[in-house]
């Protein structure tokens, strides 16, 4: 999705409440309705936590990488296509940007590789809120605390941005994970440095939501 359009920019904002209505928010529903005894009385519970991670991550990673496929799809309608050359510089795409050599030397492959990467940014804003969902039963709050924590975490990584300037390579980096939702960011963002920020914000949320539903007792 092109962040020069204002929708786009409203987009990535609300991404995190966004994916998080999907499917996550049954997670603590279950639990406060009570609706969880029934289903792990009939079922083993492993299978039941494991399912809920499942739909969960895939819907939420569906619902971004949709909007990046009809994004496409919609400026493919009435902007004629245009092989991307680095020597013009009308990209947004700069050397260390998110796989530029990809983007300029198979551009289909590289949407290929944004979607995926849309995808599992998806799936990592679900596993907060399903992590969440097995501390508190309010729906309510597993439902916004996800976009609180992407909003916060950039206010913070600005912040640190401002006074000390990370670098990697010799390039000075971005840390928000706002950013990196971008395909052509403003900052500098190599592919390893965006899939282990990805790794990280699945991880963590993932762990609490193993060892919650390890120790899970609804009786």
């Amino acid at each position: 999705v092109y962040r020069g359009f204002d929708e786009a920019i409203y987009l990535f904002v609300l991404l995190p409440l966004i994916t998080s209505f999907a499917y996550s928010w049954t997670v603590c529903y279950d639990r406060s309705s009570g609706y969880i005894t029934q289903v792990i009385s009939r079922t083993n519970r492993k299978k039941y936590f494991l399912a809920k991670y499942i739909v969960s991550f895939i819907s939420g990673g569906i619902i971004f990488a949709a909007s990046v496929i009809f994004h496409f799809l919609l400026i493919s309608m009435f902007l004629p296509a245009q092989y991307p050359v680095a020597a013009v510089g009308t990209s947004f795409v700069s050397p260390f940007s998110f796989c530029s050599e990809l983007y300029y030397s198979s551009p289909y492959i590289f949407l290929l590789v944004w979607t995926f990467t849309a995808f599992l940014w998806g799936g990592a804003m679900v596993c907060i809120a399903i992590g969440i969902g097995m501390i508190t039963k309010r729906y309510s709050i597993s439902v916004i605390l996800p976009f609180l924590i992407f909003t916060v975490q950039r206010i913070i990584s600005d912040f640190i941005t401002l006074r000390y300037s990370i670098l990697i390579h010799g390039k000075t980096v971005g840390l928000s994970w706002s950013d990196m939702l971008y395909a052509a960011p403003g900052t500098t963002n190599f592919a390893s440095y965006v899939y282990t920020n990805i790794a990280i914000v699945i991880a963590v949320p993932t762990l609490v939501f193993a060892i919650r539903g390890r120790k899970y007792e609804c009786l």
